[in-house]
């Protein structure tokens, strides 16, 4: 479809394609720009062809019978009036039913009964007690490793001592014993005093070699060991039984401050 166009300036006339419809165009003929008119579409709508008239068919009345109807009797129930939990409102007419009959159980027998058993108390936890005794025995220990070990200030050896009646002769004056001193300091050295000689001796092996040349001077030797109050217990120890290996049968200890 095409719009006619008109040229103001040389009055030609052309026809242009509808899609340029409101879009300005230059003519042909002198080259002015012209603008192209809008599309007039027809907005009316095509009239709505009527129908013939349809011819009307007459309808017959159809004669209905009437049939009588005989009334039954309906007996009048009697209504309860319906307590309401609101104040003012009315109660609902409810017709009568008949009461319907509820099964009754039968009472429980007491024989089928089991004895109710009560829940018992959780069981209290008990104490675990090995860590305990092992940290009492360890207590234990540590105070019999660590305690100071009291000396008395003189331990003599007794003598062996029979209910018999002696058969010897007892001597007026017995003979003075001599005496072999031991001195034991905090250090463990071992200082012998002999009666004409004196030595220091390291370790318990040399202290038994000398105190057995001390004895061969003579017979009857009495070992004295003189120890200080620091010295360990080991110490001493050692020294009585260097004078047991020794053949000392006679030893006296004896704890001093210090030496002479």
């Amino acid at each position: 479809m095409s719009i006619p166009v008109n040229c103001p300036e040389c009055g030609a006339t052309n026809k242009v394609n509808d899609s340029l419809a409101g879009r300005r165009v230059r003519c042909p003929e002198c080259g002015t720009a012209v603008h192209v008119p809008e599309l007039e579409i027809n907005q009316t709508p095509p009239p709505i062809p009527v129908a013939d008239p349809v011819d009307a068919i007459p309808v017959e009345a159809i004669a209905v019978e009437a049939i009588p109807v005989e009334a039954m009797p309906v007996e009048a129930m009697p209504v309860e009036p319906v307590a309401s939990g609101t104040r003012g409102s009315t109660a609902a007419p409810a017709t009568a039913s008949p009461a319907t009959a509820i099964p009754v159980p039968p009472p429980p027998d007491d024989d089928d009964d089991e004895p109710i058993h009560k829940r018992k108390k959780r069981d209290e936890e008990e104490l675990d007690m090995t860590p305990m005794v092992d940290v009492t025995f360890l207590l234990l220990i540590f105070f019999m490793v660590t305690a100071a070990f009291s000396l008395q200030k003189s331990i003599e050896m007794p003598r062996q001592q029979t209910d018999a009646p002696s058969t010897t002769v007892v001597e007026e004056e017995e003979e003075e014993k001599e005496m072999v001193e031991v001195q034991v300091d905090e250090a463990g050295t071992f200082l012998v005093l002999a009666t004409d000689w004196q030595e220091e001796t390291p370790g318990k092996q040399n202290l038994i070699t000398t105190l057995k040349r001390a004895k061969q001077d003579g017979a009857n030797v009495r070992l004295v060991i003189k120890v200080q109050e620091q010295c360990k217990l080991q110490f001493l120890v050692d020294a009585m039984d260097a004078g047991t290996i020794a053949g000392y049968t006679e030893t006296q200890v004896t704890q001093v401050e210090e030496f002479d």
